[in-house]
């Protein structure tokens, strides 16, 4: 099972700084990028108070570490040329857009895709999807685009109905995260953890991970 740290931030410092401390410690970072549309925050690069920012600058970070692309944003086709070539994974969100499809189709062999469903979705409505995306990114939090919202036991269930019907598809739980939840999300069977604020808000994040890491 990943542990995928998700970074939620307002400039390209941040960034940098969050992913050269992840360097080495886990495969996967997660970057929430937010539009103040499809959800109420602004996140780098599409932080209006921030001035000139650019995905490209994702070219001046080193390290090992994959990217995958969180995109909370209204009509992430109009974004997603900006991304294919700086990540190794971009998340849609089912409820964002009205041409999945096409996104399904137009991206690139070279990145993977996951789609993302909010709490509120049944997870019937991307089974069309299921046979091209082996990626599903379940939210478990009601509120999306906020770090420290609590865990909805309700995710449980869908976990079950997806692994019941569609069990080799990949699951990605993201969303008030934590060593106890995750216990039982790992014991459920899912492939990866997005952690959040029980990491970056931990006294160690080295520490932190690593007790994620023995679930």
């Amino acid at each position: 099972m990943e542990i995928i740290p998700s970074i939620i931030a307002k400039d390209f410092s941040d960034v940098k700084s969050k992913l050269t401390q992840l360097d080495g410690l886990v495969n996967w970072a997660e970057l929430d990028i937010m539009d103040g549309v499809f959800v109420p925050e602004y996140t780098w690069p599409l932080n209006p108070a921030e001035g000139r920012q650019a995905a490209e600058d994702l070219n001046d970070v080193g390290g090992k570490i994959k990217i995958s692309a969180h995109l909370m944003v209204e009509y992430p086709e109009t974004i997603i040329d900006d991304w294919q070539d700086l990540v190794d994974r971009l998340v849609i969100h089912y409820e964002s857009t009205n041409n999945l499809e096409k996104i399904i189709e137009s991206a690139g062999p070279h990145i993977g895709l996951a789609i993302a469903l909010e709490l509120h979705t049944p997870v019937e409505k991307i089974y069309e999807y299921l046979g091209q995306v082996k990626t599903v990114q379940l939210m478990s939090i009601n509120k999306v685009g906020y770090s420290g919202e609590k865990f909805n036991e309700s995710v449980f269930e869908k976990i079950k109905t997806l692994k019941t019907n569609w069990p080799d598809v990949k699951i990605v739980v993201d969303g008030g995260v934590n060593l106890e939840n995750g216990k039982r999300l790992a014991e459920a069977g899912v492939s990866g953890l997005v952690v959040g604020s029980k990491i970056w808000s931990a006294p160690d994040v080295k520490e932190a991970i690593r007790e994620f890491k023995e679930l």
